[in-house]
């Protein structure tokens, strides 16, 4: 309802639909920051490769734009012009932020995963979500996540404790798989 009353004058312009679908398009970029949500673990996945393949010595720093623009083409069929389009368009490889992009796919995992165990002890979170109502889930959050702080040791420990199993990408699979085979009609 907030959607729609917020993107209507006096009439829709556009129906909720039509307004998932778009923002929900799958497009591959050259750009991460501008990859869909479908493509964008694809990044991470390239740029993952590429740290892990430096700092264990198998191939050297000056050859990371021929190997990225070939990944950039097998991955996800986009070419790249040029680096600043490429292997240069990241800040964390030049701050030093070596081993960084994976917690970006591991975020999206646990946030699968939240989801849910969170519709599972909260069955109207979805009718709540669409009626502008957060508070249960915020409610759910604090209790499972948010009140332990630094309490765990990992990530796994606070998952096992909390959800009963340890971080797990299943969710995150089936998550992906169900809404773009909806939204595609695959």
């Amino acid at each position: 309802p907030k959607l729609t009353e917020a993107l209507s004058d006096d009439g829709e312009f556009y129906s909720p639909e039509e307004i998932y679908g778009a923002i929900n398009a799958v497009s591959p970029s050259a750009i991460r920051v501008e990859a869909d949500e479908l493509t964008y673990p694809l990044h991470v996945i390239l740029r993952y490769n590429i740290e892990r393949d430096v700092v264990e010595g198998k191939f050297e720093v000056e050859d990371m734009p021929q190997r990225w623009n070939e990944e950039m083409k097998s991955m996800l069929n986009v070419d790249i012009t040029d680096d600043a389009l490429g292997c240069l368009q990241d800040v964390h490889w030049s701050a030093l932020a070596i081993g960084y992009f994976p917690t970006y796919l591991i975020g999206a995992v646990t946030a699968a995963q939240l989801a849910h165990y969170c519709e599972k002890d909260l069955p109207s979170m979805n009718e709540d979500i669409e009626n502008g109502d957060f508070s249960k889930i915020k409610a759910w959050l604090v209790e499972k996540v948010h009140k332990h702080g630094r309490r765990y040791t990992s990530l796994d420990a606070l998952l096992k404790d909390q959800l009963g199993e340890e971080l797990n990408p299943k969710y995150y699979i089936d998550y992906l798989t169900n809404k773009y085979t909806e939204l595609y009609k695959i």
